[in-house]
């Protein structure tokens, strides 16, 4: 039998894209690649609802004026919250409502990040649990709690103390302490702030989620192992400093870590497609073959990154703030940095010096490469008219500058 996957986060980045797009269940249901039964529960096991107002005028019911509450603020125990009908079909929530802003029913909103948070949550809560009698937690929480206000560190306390072996060990009372069930807090153990923790940060949520119909990350993932010879490019920013007006549109080619890039107005999307329409248009007929699979990050630069695939290329997304997903493109920025420290205004650069330090970086021997450097490995593949056009030249070996004196 075929392995049955619970969804995962890209599929409900891509179920709330269907939802934006106006796709029907059976359209959203095959694009999953799930049974409609599964996405109906998705979203009905897995959204956030906002309540209402608990008054008489939005209760589902309709009592007789003698049983109703006698003051307006009374909560009336047998309050039921209406409904709005669109809950009944498709998309069963309040996503893309044009009614949402005046409605005062009941809400339901499916957003991707909060149901993949709230999932998680449902499947991890009934496995969670307090191994040991709420007695003796007590008793493990005097005892701890005092020695450590003492300065007295966990495993102290257990070897001093035999009656708490006999409880629980002291890697389930640590457990304890990190999970705040006992009344001494984390920070008060001896040495605690002295090791590296991992925290949990919230989940950033996408900008846009419609343009990521079909362009997750698991979807470039998919399209890859699908078309192992197409030529994969990937696609960031660079910025200096926070005031700045500038930034760098890097673009990478993660096979021969072949980098070239363009100035462009910081945080602006029209730029950006402005750019590589020029970049189109510098390769002519040979731009669709050259730039057949796109990775951007998820940045406000990108927000019509997407549009690129009216000219015959495709386009995906990363996850938000993950740099990972194109870890090339990051590593290839070390050289940038180079030259361009972080915290250094990118202001006074023009075009021509940003090409000089791409020539300069792609004419540096890489190890990675067999000693050989990303230009030569580029024009072997793609000509020395590519080359020429995107404004990268071939210097010396013994020329090669890799410092910030190479822009003044």
């Amino acid at each position: 039998m075929k392995e049955k996957k619970r969804l995962g986060h890209d599929d409900r980045i891509n179920l709330q894209a269907a939802i934006a797009k106006g796709l029907t269940l059976a359209q959203a249901a095959k694009l999953l690649g799930k049974s409609r039964s599964t996405v109906y529960r998705e979203i009905l096991n897995n959204s956030t609802t906002r309540d209402c107002r608990h008054t008489c005028s939005h209760c589902r019911k309709s009592c007789p004026r003698e049983e109703r509450p006698p003051m307006p603020g009374d909560r009336c125990p047998l309050f039921e919250a209406r409904e709005c009908e669109r809950w009944k079909s498709w998309p069963y929530c309040c996503n893309g409502c044009p009614e949402s802003q005046h409605c005062t029913d009941r809400k339901r909103y499916y957003d991707c990040v909060d149901a993949d948070a709230l999932s998680i949550r449902n499947r991890h809560a009934p496995r969670t649990y307090k191994g040991i009698s709420d007695e003796d937690v007590a008793k493990v929480d005097s005892a701890v709690s005092e020695g450590v206000r003492n300065g007295q560190s966990l495993h102290h306390i257990f070897e001093s103390d035999g009656s708490l072996k006999a409880i629980c060990c002291e890697r389930t009372a640590r457990r304890y302490v990190y999970a705040g069930y006992l009344s001494v807090k984390a920070h008060q153990l001896p040495r605690y702030v002295r090791f590296s923790h991992r925290y949990d940060y919230p989940e950033r949520k996408p900008v846009n989620v419609a343009r990521m119909l079909g362009r997750t990350y698991s979807d470039y993932r998919r399209y890859v192992e699908s078309h192992p010879e197409a030529n994969l490019w990937q696609y960031d920013s660079v910025e200096g400093k926070a005031t700045d007006r500038k930034a760098i549109l890097t673009i990478t080619y993660p096979e021969f870590r072949f980098q070239f890039g363009f100035l462009i107005p910081k945080g602006n999307a029209k730029s950006v497609l402005r750019k590589l329409a020029l970049l189109r248009k510098l390769l002519g007929a040979d731009y669709a073959a050259a730039f057949q699979c796109n990775l951007s990050d998820n940045g406000p630069e990108f927000a019509r990154f997407h549009e690129i695939e009216e000219w015959g290329v495709r386009a995906f997304f990363t996850n938000p703030y993950r740099s990972t997903d194109k870890a090339s493109c990051e590593r290839n920025h070390e050289f940038i940095r180079y030259v361009i420290p972080k915290g250094r205004s990118l202001d006074g650069l023009t075009q021509a010096k940003v090409e000089a330090l791409f020539s300069h970086i792609n004419s540096y021997v890489r190890g990675s490469n067999e000693n050989r450097t990303p230009y030569d490995l580029m024009a072997a593949r793609f000509g020395e008219g590519f080359m020429e056009a995107i404004g990268v030249k071939r210097i010396p070996a013994k020329d090669v500058l890799l410092k910030p004196s190479l822009l003044k």
